[in-house]
Order: C-alpha cells, then sequence, then structure tokens
C-alpha cells in the first residue's frame, strides 16, 4: 500500500459502520457495506484548538518531559509492597508545582477526570483505568496486578484551565526496585492489507478476566509503511470469531473506540481518540493532509465494524498499538505491532509544528 502506487478513497462514517473502499482487487473483498460518500467541511471559524481536535479525533500532544508540566503526580500504594493477584489500592496525588498545594479541579475527558494506562515493562500487560477523584483532590483506584515484575502507570489529566499533562510512574510488584524497559518488539505479519489477530472480551479494567465472545480484530495502518513525523490512520475493523463483521459496537467512554500507542522503550506515549465522521480522501496525498479540516459528528448509540484513528508518530521505531472496544458489556482490547520508518526531513520539520495524537 505505498502510497505511489496505491489510490484509496475513503469514505467513513466511522460511528456509523461504513466501510474503507480500496482499488484494488486484492482488497476489495474486505468491503462489507455500501459506503456513504460524505465531503470533509472545514473546521468552523474560530474553532478552539481543543474543538479543532475532537474534529479530527486527534489531541494536543503533551511534553513527555515533566520540567514543563505545571503540577506533580505523588504515587503510593497500599499495602506499599504491591502484591500480585490480589487488590491494591493506588492514590495518585497532583499538587501545583509552585504551591505544592493539591489541585481539585480537572477537566472531564472522554467521560472522566483521569485516564490511567498500566503496562508491564515488557509490554505483555496492558490496563486501562479510571480512578476516582476524591474531595480533597485525591485519586484514588483499587486493581490487581497479574504477575510479578516491573510496571510503569500513565496518568493522563488535564488540570483545569492548563494544558493535558501524562507523568509517568514505575514501580515493581513485592517493593522491588523495578527494571527499566527495554523489549524487542516483533511487528505483525501484514495478511491482504490487514494485521489481523484473534481477542477474547473481557469485564471493562479487568484484561485478565476471558469470560467473553471471542473477536477478530484486523488493523490496517495507512499510508504503509508509517513514516515518523507523518499524519497516519489506524483503521480498525471488529469482526466475531467467525470473521462476520460487527455492527452493533456500542460507545465506550463517549466514544466508538480508543487507541493507546506506546514505543518500545515505553518513553513515548499517544492517546487517540476515533474520528467520528465521513470523510473521501486520495489516500496517496495522506502526508500532505490537513487533518484539522474534519468534522464531528455525535457518536452514535451503536456502530462498527470500522472505527478509524488519527495519529502522528514522533519518531521512527517500533510501537504497540492497543485498540478497545465495547461489545455486549464487555471489553474487547486488541494489541498489534507496527514499524515507523524514518520519515523525510523535510515532512518531519513541517510536522513538527503539528499536535501529535495524546
Amino acid at each position: 500500500m505505498n502510497k505511489t502506487k496505491w489510490l484509496l478513497t475513503l469514505s467513513v462514517p466511522v460511528a456509523l459502520g461504513s466501510t474503507l473502499l480500496v482499488s484494488c482487487a486484492s482488497q476489495q473483498n474486505e468491503a462489507v457495506d455500501d459506503p456513504t460518500m460524505q465531503t470533509a467541511s472545514n473546521v468552523p471559524e474560530g474553532s478552539t484548538a481543543k474543538e479543532s481536535a475532537e474534529k479530527t479525533g486527534m489531541t494536543k500532544a503533551s511534553p513527555m518531559d515533566v520540567a514543563t508540566y505545571t503540577t506533580d503526580l505523588a504515587f503510593s500504594s497500599e499495602p506499599a509492597a504491591i502484591p500480585v493477584g490480589k487488590p491494591v489500592t493506588w492514590t495518585l496525588k497532583v499538587k501545583d508545582k509552585r504551591s505544592g498545594q493539591p489541585v481539585k479541579d480537572f477537566e472531564t475527558e472522554m467521560t472522566k477526570k483521569m485516564h490511567l494506562i498500566v503496562v508491564k515493562n515488557d509490554l505483555s500487560w496492558f490496563n486501562h483505568l479510571h480512578p476516582t477523584l476524591k474531595a480533597n483532590g485525591d485519586f484514588v483506584v483499587t486493581t490487581t496486578l497479574p504477575s510479578d515484575g516491573s510496571y510503569k502507570i500513565y496518568a493522563d489529566y488535564t488540570p483545569e484551565g492548563r494544558a493535558q499533562e501524562v507523568p509517568q510512574h514505575e514501580f515493581a510488584t513485592g517493593g522491588k526496585t523495578p527494571t527499566p524497559s527495554s523489549v524487542a518488539l516483533t511487528p505483525n505479519n501484514m495478511q491482504g492489507g490487514w494485521l489481523k489477530k484473534k481477542f477474547e472480551s473481557h469485564p471493562e479494567s479487568k484484561p485478565e478476566v476471558k469470560s467473553g465472545a471471542t473477536y477478530e480484530v484486523a488493523l490496517m495502518p495507512m499510508p504503509t509503511p508509517l513514516k515518523a513525523g507523518q499524519d497516519s490512520m489506524l483503521h480498525f475493523q471488529i469482526r466475531d470469531a467467525k470473521g462476520k463483521p460487527v455492527k452493533d459496537l456500542q460507545p465506550y467512554l463517549g466514544a466508538m473506540g480508543h487507541c493507546v500507542i506506546l514505543s518500545n522503550d515505553t518513553t513515548k506515549y499517544l492517546h487517540s481518540h476515533p474520528m467520528a465522521t465521513g470523510v473521501s480522501h486520495d489516500m496517496s496525498k495522506m502526508g500532505g493532509m490537513d487533518m484539522s479540516k474534519m468534522s464531528k459528528t455525535p457518536a452514535p448509540k451503536s456502530g462498527g465494524p470500522d472505527v478509524i484513528f488519527h495519529t502522528n508518530f514522533p519518531e521512527a521505531g517500533r510501537y504497540k498499538v492497543w485498540g478497545q472496544f465495547q461489545h455486549k458489556g464487555k471489553i474487547i482490547t486488541s494489541a498489534f505491532v507496527v514499524n515507523v520508518a524514518a520519515g523525510s526531513t523535510a515532512a518531519t520539520k513541517n510536522d513538527e509544528a503539528k499536535p501529535h495524537s495524546h
């Protein structure tokens, strides 16, 4: 799907579950619905950065350098030596960097005050939690870790009237010293233009509890190859165990899906929300697309099978991509590894001023 050789016409009211059409014989058998063509409209004049981000499914990036943050995050655990296979309660205190006073007011992002991403340092395990905000400003959550080892959390929040911040914290089970993350990720192989794997759904925030149905999740990165510093799309298609498209996905946290991306060294974090409207594109021009010129429609009560995320990988390397979707009250957490090639110097410079998905 090299952009100099492939011409893709994308018409995806994602929330309404229409289809990606590919003008290539090898992909035509993947079409599952009649598309609804809709031309993208410009962002209304006077749109704020946040409103523009919501229209594209891509929010403003927070620097990973904590020196730029206006808050500090303190983490504590009860019990202090974090157990394996048993409940543990975490308290996260957000304090103003200058005054040292607790920050008590936060923006609501995708129906929550904080999104807490938890991963094992080898990226073999992933969880998406939502701590409860107490009156004193503390965020509290009770969870269970599945195995011994080192973990990292990403606390994704936006203090009221300030920019989004995502401080990280590392810890190990049993009171041990955490070990640095260094994992050699192996990219998944393409199958007819898609990455395909099967996953079992689970109760929200309990990925180790496999009590739901089995689904096939397919991912088409666009364009291929992915390149650093260039606008890209991650097109997910959710199917049942037999490969039949699932058209009655339920909104999860106010959207038809969520996508979290981590670099193999766990230092680069991106959290993207799905594009919720129809767009027609010549995908051969993907690298030069103005992603701010996309309109937004409210998430429907159901949708699928297609959910598309817009992102921009900051550097070349290998990344793990988790896509989360809800069906019949349970969460489907899919995971894929993609390789991102180095972008051209010119493209990288042009994109430095653009917001990355986060």
